[in-house]
Formats: structure tokens, C-alpha cells, sequence
């Protein structure tokens, strides 16, 4: 669970700068030494980069990013996600008690 959390911060902070500097997922794969494939995967929240990786989309994207940024959008969208999965858990109990 925590890993789909992760993945999806970088893979966001990632897509996001990218976005900034009006840069193609082509020009960053090339100066990161990537493949598409792997930045999209990256970008979908489907993979989390190696630090080595990490730290060469940083340097491309001209990004310092911080634990503190991964620590505080990983800790809101938990707090997001727990918060819709208690009402879906009290949507379930709801239609349980109609059905008695």
C-alpha cells in the first residue's frame, strides 16, 4: 500500500517538473540516459526510480527535491486515502444494516 503512495508522489513531482520547463518525456529520457518506457512508468506512479536515477532526473529537470517534499504529499495523500476508505467502510455497513 505505502508503495503505490510513493511511486505515485515521484511519479507526479516527476511528470509535474517536466511539465514546468516544457520539456518532452523524449528530452529527459535522452539527458537522463533512460527509456521512455521507464519514464512513463515512472510518471504513472507505476515504478519508483532508483536514487542513482533519482538524482539524474533531478539534475535534468534542474529540480532540488527534498525528502521533505516526497514526506509531506505521501503524508497528505495517506491521510486522503484513509479518509476515503473509512467512508467506504461505513457505505458497506450501511447497506449491510438495510438488508437485516
Amino acid at each position: 500500500m505505502e508503495f503505490e503512495f510513493l511511486s505515485e508522489v515521484i511519479g507526479d513531482l516527476v511528470r509535474r517538473r517536466r511539465k514546468e520547463l516544457n520539456l518532452a518525456q523524449a528530452d529527459v529520457c535522452r539527458y537522463a540516459h533512460i527509456s521512455q518506457g521507464q519514464l512513463s512508468r515512472i510518471e504513472n506512479g507505476l515504478r519508483i526510480p532508483s536514487l542513482a536515477l533519482m538524482l539524474r532526473l533531478c539534475r535534468v529537470l534542474n529540480y532540488d527535491i527534498s525528502i521533505s517534499d516526497i514526506f509531506d504529499k505521501f503524508s497528505s495523500k495517506d491521510k486522503k486515502s484513509k479518509k476515503g476508505k473509512k467512508e467506504d467502510d461505513e457505505k458497506k455497513k450501511g447497506k449491510e444494516g438495510e438488508k437485516s
